[in-house]
């Protein structure tokens, strides 16, 4: 079948404009043949080379990537890797214990499996920092919300700490929260310096990528699969498709999925006069406790100091 549409993305994408530029691989050309062929390079693909690799030494692998690593949505989001369930939806922001406790374990085993990436590839805490997130609550519901969560988090035996303004204004710099709630789980990350890390270092004689190469049309021929781009294709034994909401146009989930899309914004680098005004730690993460809240971000390392607001 014909893809119904192909990845659009709104404009550049903060994260990777932070990062020297980079020259894309090659689109693919031609006709090729391999035993898996993954579509979509972001945090799913990539997983999924990686893990094919480790259990299939000797598959050739081809991954395509309709637009450029690092551009699309996989560097787009806010870099929270967070182990601890989260329901907007519930008095206490957790669910039922043994539901709860099976996402914190599938949370926990993704979490261990970037490290492991991490660790190997050398990436630094500015790209890859587990310094846990905080809940900020800048009103007295927040604040409630955040209570009712801790107690949910004692219930799990799970780890965490209840900040007070005093503790939030030593973190960020400023009085706005008056409260917090600190989990220690979480991973922040630089997303497009991961993924594009991450994607340099899987490329070998065994796995290629390509770029600006969308699959216009997948069909299934004699036992496996034919991917077809503009200027080319693959075939392969079996296909992964890590491409999102983008299932629907490959005929996947027919109206069974909602795009969301969240902005953020991101400041100029701060001036050294700036930082040492505004004070606190040089990298923090919150979450906010009150569900339509605003998601912050102090980051530092390269691109500078700057700040980052998600609402």
């Amino acid at each position: 079948m014909r893809t119904k549409r192909l990845p659009r993305d709104p404009g550049p994408a903060g994260w990777d404009r932070l990062l020297p530029t980079r020259r894309p691989k090659a689109s693919l050309e031609g006709a090729l043949e391999a035993d898996w062929l993954v579509i979509g390079a972001g945090f799913a693909g990539l997983g999924a080379v990686r893990r094919l690799a480790e259990l299939n030494p000797g598959d050739r692998i081809v991954l395509l990537e309709a637009t450029h690593v690092g551009s699309g949505p996989a560097g787009r989001n806010s870099g929270f890797m967070i182990d601890l369930p989260h329901d907007i939806t519930s008095e206490d922001y957790g669910g039922d214990f043994a539901k709860d406790r099976a996402q914190i374990a599938a949370n926990r085993h993704a979490i261990s499996f970037a490290t492991r990436m991490a660790e190997e590839f050398g990436l630094g805490r500015d790209v890859f920092d587990p310094c846990g997130k905080i809940n900020g609550a800048a009103t007295e519901k927040g604040d409630r919300n955040n209570r009712r969560y801790a107690q949910h988090l004692r219930d799990l035996g799970e780890e965490h700490q209840i900040l007070d303004q005093q503790d939030m204004a030593g973190i960020t710099g400023t009085t706005y929260y008056q409260s917090g709630l600190f989990t220690p789980g979480t991973v922040i990350i630089q997303p497009a310096a991961f993924v594009r890390s991450v994607a340099r270092r899987l490329i070998s004689n065994r796995v290629t990528l390509f770029e600006d190469s969308p699959v216009t049309a997948l069909e299934a021929v004699d036992g496996g699969w034919m991917a077809q781009t503009p200027a080319g294709s693959v075939r392969a034994g079996k296909v992964i498709l890590a491409v999102n909401g983008h299932l629907e146009s490959f005929g996947f989930k027919p109206r069974q999925l909602m795009h969301v899309f969240t902005y953020a914004s991101m400041t100029r680098a701060l001036t050294e006069d700036e930082v040492t005004r505004l004070g606190g730690n040089e990298s923090w993460g919150i979450t906010p406790a009150d569900p339509l809240g605003t998601t912050v971000r102090r980051i530092s390392g390269q691109g500078g100091h700057r700040i980052v607001i998600r609402n």
